[in-house]
Order: structure tokens, then C-alpha cells, then sequence
């Protein structure tokens, strides 16, 4: 059977830690074919990708991954669950079964997913402390320290949406040290205007060099032109926008001055700053949850990039379960219209092109 190995990733900046785990997937499990799924221009802390798609699909692609299909917004800029959820229906439909995954601490991930599952309806909220000390203690109940852990977390979710969804998908880690390289100090570094060369392939380097780097910063007068000019009616009508926050936007936004200042005001115990950073992106680009139901609905396969071998496997995949998209026409507007918008208000910007036109990086394919 040929061994197809897939992992999720933003790659938000690709690096050298993204280089070396990739190459320990190949000594380490030998794959026929690997394959990312990664996030698309949005991720999932509820901000831009700091470079576009196209150029880390590409570096991804050069840098020994045989295919890149994009994560949908409508997967991407979520709680871990739903970003779990999605990349895993997304594995599934690629017909990978083979998972693998960076994690911090060897653990049964089959086991403790079985714990989460057969537990949940045991889990009382506690309105005391923040949702993220809710999630963290529920964890440590069940022997699962996930404070400082991150991808152990989502490593988590993975697994308990694969075993949820009977995907025949087999799960394998890379185990991470400490000394890896890390995208958090790469972006810290470029804010501060320090180089950051010895941590990244000189592909990304240039990509800073050519593309506009966008931050919420930009897109705050926007996103206060949203707030301001919709009823409060209308912004409730947005995706995840729940227990009266509406109302707390309307009042925040007269007094704050800029993207974190609002952030500030509106989080409290109960949701995560995360959480409010994904609702932020939401209401600038005025998402509903129907768009949202219709991308789960209607999943499909947005190819942003392959070498021969993803090429190869593509050609033999069963075409009839799902869509496969190449390139965005008319036909393709039916999955793509929340994708396109966000896009395009990328755009507004970095004035880049994102969709129409496009065609997925093309390395050494006959």
C-alpha cells in the first residue's frame, strides 16, 4: 500500500524548525507521498498570514513536502476543535492515512482522545476563572498538562477527530525539542526591525524582501468602519459574535485607538484573546455562520502547490469524491466566495492578487 503521510501546518513564516521536522518525517517514516494542508492567507489566532500562500506553498514545495492544499478560512481561523476538524476531513478526503504531528511529550494519544471523548459531558464550566483555565484545569483532570503545550493540544484534537469520525487515518508523532527554531520569535524579531536570517531558508528572507507585510494596524480603521456602520442588529448576525459582544464592540470602539486597545477592552475571563481576535476577523469581513456551514458542507481540495510525485498522486486520486481546484472560475465561486472576499480584502493592502489567475507552484513537473 503506498504509505501517504500528512500533516497540518501554517508555516507563518516557514523555518528552519519547519525544514528539520519535514526531514524527519522522510528518515524517520520513509513516505511515498507527503502532503501539507495548510492554512491559507488567515490563521488561527485570528490574524494575517505574514507572508502570502502562494510564496510558503511554494517554499514549503522546495523544501521536500510533495503536495500543499490550502485550509479554508472557514477551518483555519477556529477554536482547536474546528481547526482540527477541518484538516482532518481534509486528510481524509486526500485519502492520507498516515497522520504525523510535532509534539512536546511522548503520550497515548489514543488513549487520553478516548478520555475527552467519553468524558465531555462531565465538564462543568467554572465562571470564575477564563475560559482558558477551564480548558487548561478539564485537561489536568485527565492527566493532560497542556498550559505550556500547544501542539501537544492540538496534537489532541487531531487524534479525537479522527477516532469521532472513524477516519482510517494512523497517527505518528516527531518528537520537538526546545532548541527548534520558533515563528513567534522570527515575527518578534521583524517587528523590531532585527534580522532573523539565521532561523529561515533564504527564500523567506526574500519573500519579506518583495511582499507588503500586513498587521492588524492596516486593517483597523476598516474594521472600525464595520463596527460603527452596522446596526448592533447586523453585527450579531456575525459568526460567533454571542452573549451581548456586539454591544461591547459599540461601546469599546468610540474609546480605543488601535486594534490592541480595542483587543483589551473587550476580552475578559470568559473569552481568550484569541477568541476575540478571531471574532475581530470576523466582523471586519463580515462573516456569517451560514458561509461558514457551507464550506463543511461542501468541502473541497484547493491545490496550491506539487512536485512530480504530488502530481503523480494527484492524478490518481478518486476525482468524483470531491471537488479539486486548481484555478477560480465561475464554476469554483460555489466553494470559494468566503475565500475570494477575505482575499480580496487582503488585497486592499498588499494589492496581490490572491485567486483569479493563480495556478498552484509547479516544481520540476514534466
Amino acid at each position: 500500500m503506498t504509505k501517504v503521510y500528512g500533516f497540518v501546518a501554517e508555516f507563518n513564516p516557514f523555518h528552519n524548525g519547519h525544514k528539520l521536522f519535514i526531514d524527519k518525517i522522510k528518515q524517520t517514516y520513509h513516505p511515498d507521498v507527503l502532503i501539507a494542508v495548510m492554512s491559507g492567507n488567515f490563521v488561527q489566532r485570528g490574524d494575517f498570514a505574514i507572508l502570502d500562500k502562494w510564496s510558503r506553498a511554494q517554499i514549503a514545495i522546495d523544501n521536500g513536502v510533495d503536495l500543499v492544499v490550502e485550509l479554508p478560512f472557514a477551518y483555519a481561523v477556529e477554536s482547536a476543535q474546528y481547526f482540527a476538524r477541518g484538516s482532518m476531513k481534509l486528510l481524509q478526503l486526500l485519502e492520507v492515512n498516515e497522520l504525523v504531528f510535532g509534539t512536546e511529550q511522548k503520550l497515548d494519544f489514543d488513549n487520553l482522545a478516548q478520555k475527552i471523548i467519553h468524558s465531555r459531558t462531565d465538564f462543568q464550566q467554572d465562571y470564575r476563572l477564563s475560559s482558558a483555565e477551564n480548558l487548561t484545569q478539564y485537561y489536568q483532570t485527565l492527566g493532560i498538562d497542556i498550559a505550556k503545550l500547544p501542539n501537544q493540544l492540538l496534537g489532541l484534537n487531531y487524534v479525537t477527530q479522527l477516532i469521532e469520525q472513524d477516519y482510517p487515518i494512523h497517527v505518528n508523532t516527531i518528537q520537538r525539542v526546545a532548541s527548534e527554531f520558533s515563528a513567534t520569535e522570527i515575527r518578534k524579531r521583524k517587528s523590531q526591525g532585527l534580522s532573523f536570517a539565521d532561523l529561515v531558508p533564504t527564500a523567506t528572507v526574500n519573500n519579506f524582501d518583495k511582499q507588503k507585510i500586513v498587521t492588524w494596524d492596516d486593517y483597523f480603521p476598516y474594521l472600525k468602519f464595520q463596527i460603527l456602520s452596522h446596526s448592533v442588529t447586523e453585527l450579531h448576525s456575525n459568526y460567533q459574535m454571542v452573549e451581548g459582544l456586539e454591544y461591547k464592540l459599540k461601546k469599546e470602539i468610540k474609546w480605543s485607538h488601535n486594534f490592541t486597545e480595542l483587543v483589551e477592552r473587550v476580552k475578559s475571563k470568559r473569552y481568550t484573546m484569541a477568541r476575540i481576535r478571531r471574532l475581530m476577523m470576523y466582523t471586519l469581513l463580515n462573516v456569517k455562520k451560514s458561509e461558514i456551514n457551507n464550506v463543511y458542507n461542501n468541502p473541497y481540495l484547493r491545490i496550491l502547490g506539487f512536485d512530480e510525485r504530488g502530481k503523480n498522486y494527484l492524478n490518481g486520486l478518486k476525482k468524483g469524491n470531491v471537488d479539486l481546484i486548481t484555478r477560480v472560475g465561475k464554476k469554483e465561486q460555489k466553494h470559494l466566495n468566503l475565500e475570494v472576499r477575505a482575499d480580496e480584502v487582503r488585497q486592499l493592502i498588499t494589492e496581490e492578487e490572491q485567486n483569479f489567475g493563480k495556478i498552484p507552484y509547479m516544481k520540476g513537473v514534466n
